[in-house]
Formats: structure tokens, C-alpha cells, sequence
């Protein structure tokens, strides 16, 4: 199956869940651009291999998904069945998608190298400044993207900051 085929499929099947969810396609995270990235009370980040693709960016996509994203899958055609798992962390799920339909293979586990500030970097000036007065901090009004994430960094439990991030993303006018 081609990328768009997969896409629409693993689209549809993801709204279908029914959980209140925005989905972004072709989300820049760091060096890498991430096809699916689905935002409800955390991020998770779908890379899509079809069956014309080849594995040759993958580990730099893993590196930027482990950065960014809480939970993450690769989303293949049935021809990347045989190797996909050696090529993945095991901490990643697996989905394969194909003429017959979809079948999890592996559900993702949480991703213990997320970066709460790669998080941040995607935010705008004014999500910050949301998360700055929900927490009651002060607004940093003159000062940078990267010295205001790094105050919240510096002062919000990693739980809350991880809800609030997804937050602002899941509601982004």
C-alpha cells in the first residue's frame, strides 16, 4: 500500500476511537517531520513506512519521536511485516496496515526519553504564557521562547507539564 492509503486508513480508524483527539500531519520535531501526531492528554507520534518505503531515515526519526512524542508506533505496509521489529525500540507499538485492514501487532509502552522542553519548543509564545499563568508564574513578557521554557522546565512537576503541553496543542486555534 502507498503512504496516502495508510494515512487515510490509520486517519479514519484513529477518529473513529471516539476520544476527543486533535491530529496534525507532517508535524516538524527537531530533524525530522512526524506523518501523524495525534494530541488527547499526551502526544503520540505515528511513523508511516508504506511498502515502498525503505528504512534508511529511521533511526534519526526514532531519535526525533523518542525526543518529542510520550508514545510511539511505525505504521507499515505487510511488506515491512518480516523486519520491522528489529528496526524499532521495543517500547514502540507496531500497527500494519493492508488490504484486509488493521492489526496491532504491538501497543506502544510509555516513552521514557521524552523531552518536556522538545515538547515546549513546539509551543507558541502565547501557549507558553498559558501554561506560565495557569501555574501562576510570572509572564516573562521580553524574554525568549527558550528562557520562558526553561522556567517551566525548572518549576512544573513533569506529570502536570506533560497534560498542560498536550493542552495547549489538543485546543491551538
Amino acid at each position: 500500500m502507498k503512504d496516502k492509503e495508510i494515512r487515510e486508513i490509520l486517519i479514519s480508524w484513529l477518529r473513529a476511537s471516539g476520544n476527543e483527539m486533535r491530529i496534525y500531519q507532517e508535524k516538524a520535531i527537531g530533524n525530522a517531520i512526524c506523518d501523524v501526531l495525534v494530541v488527547t492528554d499526551e502526544l503520540i507520534g505515528y511513523e508511516i513506512k508504506s511498502d515502498s518505503d525503505t528504512y534508511t531515515r529511521l533511526p534519526r526519526q526514532i531519535y526525533a519521536y523518542n525526543q518529542f512524542c510520550d508514545k510511539n508506533y511505525i505504521v507499515i505496509g505487510k511488506k515491512h511485516l518480516k523486519s520491522v521489529e528489529e528496526k524499532v525500540p521495543n517500547s514502540w507499538g507496531i500497527i500494519c496496515i493492508d488490504e484486509v485492514g488493521i492489526n496491532t501487532l504491538r501497543t506502544a509502552k510509555n516513552n521514557s526519553q521524552v523531552s518536556r522542553r522538545a515538547q515546549l519548543s513546539v509551543l507558541w509564545k502565547l501557549e507558553l504564557k498559558n501554561i506560565l499563568m495557569k501555574n501562576d508564574m510570572p509572564l516573562y513578557a521580553q524574554k525568549p521562547k527558550d528562557y520562558i521554557s526553561k522556567c517551566i522546565i525548572e518549576q512544573i512537576d513533569e506529570d502536570l507539564l506533560k497534560k498542560q503541553i498536550a493542552y495547549e496543542l489538543l485546543h491551538r486555534d
